[in-house]
């Protein structure tokens, strides 16, 4: 046995361990729903998961990640654990065991068969979700959104270590909207707000010299668009960098040269959503970090939504969030 081998052999060991205490909870789930059993599931979710990414398995990684999204709605919402969330709970436990299980198999993981299987995967994990969705959509209105996560106060502390002034406008306070979703926007809201003041919105002196205020502004906005959910998040600022963009890609090798006569602007804020892609060039708390708009598309497909960009140069972005 080689050391890939045996590391393999070491990955499966552990979670088979870990696969036992997440269906040993699953069938307790209905008698003895206790926000103890809940974490410890969690736990050993989120076990599997940094293990698998350390193997390079992402099919594990990602049926695990989904698997723990699923039961971290179950841990934020008092939600009756009936006989239909058991099955549906387990279906996905089952798609997850399968998986660890294949790496066993003479040949692994074929990608081929990954490939074919995810569509299966994902429409698994979608009736869970559209079931919890359906049984936490107690609806609320979008300024309740102010009671769970301060934006005023987020915006000023984000722009006060850059050095910039930055105000906050709010409209649609009485949006109607699930409070499902709006206890997810926090996240959302909170990677938008840190893009928006670390990439977009210039220096006072900047704003100056460029004949606009010195004070920089945000507006997050909330309306009802036939059946749809629609909060949008809109800055001033200097706008998204084509020709950045697509320089940081290329030194990454997301596109290459041959493409970029092809490019719509679509196509390159497409770019932006890649998994560790920043145009900053140095690191903080913030931003260059290479994380945050990938998060934020993985968090909102994850709620069944899309997100729109629309920018212009010296003008601002804006972003849209799309929820059905």
């Amino acid at each position: 046995m080689n050391e890939k081998q045996q590391y393999i052999k070491e990955f499966v060991d552990d979670a088979q361990e870990h696969l036992d205490i997440i269906e040993q909870g699953i069938l307790k789930l209905t008698s003895h729903q206790q926000p103890e059993l809940v974490y410890e599931i969690l736990r050993s979710i989120h076990t599997i998961e940094l293990n698998s990414e350390i193997l390079g398995t992402n099919i594990i990684t990602t049926t695990a990640k989904d698997l723990k999204y699923e039961f971290e709605i179950l841990r934020d919402y008092p939600i009756k654990f009936d006989l239909k969330l058991e099955s549906l709970f387990l279906q996905c436990f089952d798609v997850l065991s399968i998986c660890v299980n294949q790496l066993i198999e003479p040949f692994g993981i074929d990608p081929k068969h990954e490939e074919k299987i995810l569509p299966q995967i994902e429409a698994t994990f979608k009736s869970l979700n559209s079931y919890l969705k359906n049984i936490t959509n107690e609806c609320v209105i979008f300024s309740e959104i102010e009671q769970i996560f301060p934006l005023e106060n987020a915006v000023k502390i984000a722009a006060s270590e850059y050095n910039k002034q930055v105000e906050i406008n709010i409209s649609g306070r009485g949006t109607i909207i699930s409070k499902f979703i709006l206890k997810k926007l926090p996240i959302l809201l909170t990677h938008l707000i840190n893009n928006s003041i670390t990439h977009g919105i210039e220096t006072p002196e900047t704003r100056v010299n460029q004949g606009k205020s010195p004070v920089g502004k945000i507006t997050i906005r909330a309306c009802q668009q036939a059946n749809q959910t629609l909060v949008s998040f809109a800055d001033d600022g200097a706008g998204i960098d084509v020709e950045r963009v697509k320089n940081k890609a290329l030194d990454k090798g997301l596109i290459n040269y041959s493409q970029l006569p092809n490019l719509s602007k679509k196509d390159i804020y497409e770019l932006i959503f890649h998994p560790g892609f920043s145009t900053k060039d140095t690191k903080d708390l913030r931003a260059g970090l290479g994380y945050g708009m990938d998060v934020i598309r993985s968090e909102i497909n994850k709620l069944g939504g899309k997100i729109t960009i629309d920018s212009i140069p010296q003008q601002g972005t804006n972003f849209t969030i799309y929820f059905y």
